[in-house]
């Protein structure tokens, strides 16, 4: 058997995160918003689950609302509060979090401006991508280099974005 990244610690990653209650979610079939990277599917069954009585329009709302807010030139901050919102529709079930759906997704890419980068998994929550992992094989120390320079350079990106729009 070779070892690889792959064999050494992105499946053992994966196979870890399912014993914890994530579902794997295959892209071959998936449907989503290259955009944002939110799964419309996901988001619409979760937010329904976790606000009872809501109705379709008023997800759809809801999902335009959290796309605009990403386009927010703020670092996340809207988009962050609206997640960490704790009245009205809520988009995280935080009084009992096996309520939320929780996947996990390999080589999902991502896109900022001409800039992409495609983490090696990524744990969406209702259909939210919200976390990247990176997973490098242990004894490959300059792997470690190489990914913080990627992460770094679209988050240079989107810092930079933002500091030129921000008025003197």
């Amino acid at each position: 058997m070779i070892f690889s990244e792959d064999s050494r610690v992105k499946i053992p990653c994966i196979l870890h995160l399912v014993r914890l209650g994530y579902s794997y979610l295959s892209l071959k079939n998936a449907v989503w918003d290259e955009e944002t990277n939110i799964f419309p599917k996901l988001f619409h069954a979760a937010i329904a689950r976790i606000n009872p009585g809501i109705e379709s329009a008023n997800i759809d709302r809801l999902l335009a609302d959290v796309k605009l807010s990403l386009e927010n030139e703020d670092l996340g901050k809207a988009f962050y509060e609206k997640l960490t919102e704790r009245s009205g529709t809520r988009l995280i079930d935080f009084a009992d979090f096996d309520n939320n759906s929780s996947h996990v997704v390999t080589e999902l890419t991502c896109k900022n401006g001409d800039d992409e980068f495609r983490p090696d998994i990524t744990l969406v929550i209702n259909g939210m991508p919200l976390t990247f992992i990176e997973v490098k094989n242990p004894t490959t120390a300059k792997a470690y280099s190489l990914s913080a320079t990627a992460l770094s350079r679209v988050a240079v990106t989107t810092v930079s974005a933002a500091s030129s729009t921000s008025p003197s």
